[in-house]
């Protein structure tokens, strides 16, 4: 390891040592967590894929995790239980500290104990206080990079995330990753899962629009996933079902990338653009430190085409993928070979006895673009303001489209009725839809116009 990244993960652990007091002077200054920045005014913040709108068929929008409505009753059995346990858990805890100190080794897994009932309490700062202890003691008694942190680490980042403190959130999961580093090296295979993580945080924090430079974001997902798909590659091949998620995932940072190429630029930033590399040399990751757009979503979907090819059964998923370079291509305004790709699927599905089935299947409908962007599209990157979808607003609306060959969208009409209230967020909506693509409908392997599509769009104020 070289010694540049030892010093830059050498001050990110002396941070993590003070963490603790930190965060006990911010608490008493009243600043524990960043407060999100709220707009001053009802606009979309957040907008989803939308789903069709089929007659007589509710439409199915992805289910919505609600925060308990309820705080935990003082008189819940339950939370009654956890009490009583917390107090056992704390009179051994002062036990152990009368007969063997305050960094007696047994404290770590009291201490868990504790921090665990605290979760369940909804009690998260009471809950990093108790972990945030286990694991100095842990880092003291068992050495400062043990992998016994591990899990000590990932429920501290449970509860920052719960709490909203992207600042924790981000510290930790970055410490957490070195020190997996540190222990496996770039090449032991148990490395992959740390890969993912870190870049699923980075693509996270992109998403919210949170971090100094959300362009080395992209460049630390682009190279950490680069590395990850070497890895699950060579140890344990292409049919490892992380492969094709990862490609992906590549391929959507990379749309992401395209979407806004003045952040780019950001990674030229001498201090960033040698953290960048370093990080890339460390993990014989190969490639650009500057996030990629179009080339990384090509190469990440041919490779998956190429597996399909190689080593599909399924005839009906290797032109699924086809369709996806297809479509990857149409987002780029690239009509001659998005039209190349789905003939060629097209062909193939034809030629099964079942074919008419499977073209209708795959071809028989227009399809938001990309396919594979499952998370609600943050609208307010540009402006510089973190927003999470928790703290925010819901609602949805339905909406007429034509899909014309080139997959732009026209004749976009709302048929949600507009009130004093929403009427400036549905116009918003109305020009998003108006500037989206969708997959047209392919007839005799061939790209055709279609009108009056109907989808329901569900966004976030």
């Amino acid at each position: 390891m070289s010694s540049n990244f030892s010093k830059v993960c050498t001050c990110l652990t002396a941070s993590l040592l003070f963490l603790g007091a930190n965060r006990s002077l911010a608490q008493e200054q009243g600043v524990d967590a960043p407060q999100e920045q709220q707009p001053s005014v009802q606009r979309i913040l957040y907008l989803e894929s939308p789903v069709p709108i089929e007659l007589g068929i509710d439409p199915q929008l992805v289910p919505i995790l609600e925060p308990t409505a309820e705080p935990v009753q003082e008189d819940d059995p339950e939370f009654v239980r956890r009490m009583n346990s917390i107090r056992e858990y704390s009179e051994t805890v002062g036990f152990l500290e009368e007969t063997g100190g305050a960094w007696e080794s047994g404290l770590v897994e009291q201490l868990a104990s504790i921090a665990k009932l605290e979760q369940q309490q909804g009690n998260h700062i009471g809950a990093i206080e108790a972990f945030d202890r286990a694991l100095h003691i842990n880092r003291i008694s068992s050495g400062l990079h043990t992998l016994a942190q591990i899990p000590l680490v990932e429920e501290m980042i449970s509860s920052y995330l719960a709490l909203g403190d992207w600042q924790q959130v981000d510290l930790m999961n970055n410490y957490l990753f070195f020190v997996q580093h540190k222990a496996f090296g770039t090449n032991d295979p148990r490395i992959i899962p740390a890969l993912e993580r870190l870049a699923d945080w980075n693509m996270q924090a992109f998403n919210i629009g949170y971090g100094e430079s959300l362009g080395v974001r992209l460049s630390s997902v682009q190279i950490l996933l680069r590395a990850a798909v070497g890895m699950v590659g060579t140890h344990f091949g292409r049919g490892d079902e992380r492969f094709e998620r990862y490609l992906r995932n590549l391929a959507l940072s990379g749309y992401q990338a395209s979407r806004y190429p003045d952040y780019a630029v950001e990674v030229d930033n001498p201090q960033f653009r040698t953290k960048q590399e370093l990080l890339r040399d460390q993990l014989n990751a190969g490639g650009s430190v500057f996030p990629q757009g179009f080339s990384i979503g090509v190469a990440a979907l041919l490779e998956l085409v190429d597996y399909y090819e190689k080593s599909s059964s399924s005839v009906y998923s290797t032109a699924e993928v086809i369709a996806h370079l297809g479509d990857w291509h149409l987002i780029f305004d690239r009509r001659r070979s998005a039209e190349g790709h789905y003939r060629r699927a097209w062909d193939m599905l034809a030629a099964e006895e079942n074919g008419e089935e499977l073209i209708q299947k795959l071809f028989g409908q227009v399809v938001p673009l990309p396919t594979f962007l499952h998370e609600p599209r943050n609208l307010e990157l540009k402006t510089g303001v973190s927003l999470s979808r928790e703290s925010l607003k819901y609602d949805y609306a339905d909406i007429s489209l034509d899909v014309i060959e080139t997959g732009s969208t026209r004749n976009v009409q709302l048929l949600t009725e507009g009130t004093e209230e929403n009427t400036e967020m549905l116009l918003r909506l109305r020009r998003e839809v108006r500037a989206s693509k969708f997959r047209p409908l392919i007839e005799e392997g061939g790209i055709v116009r279609s009108d009056g599509h109907k989808f329901r769009y569900r966004y976030w104020y």
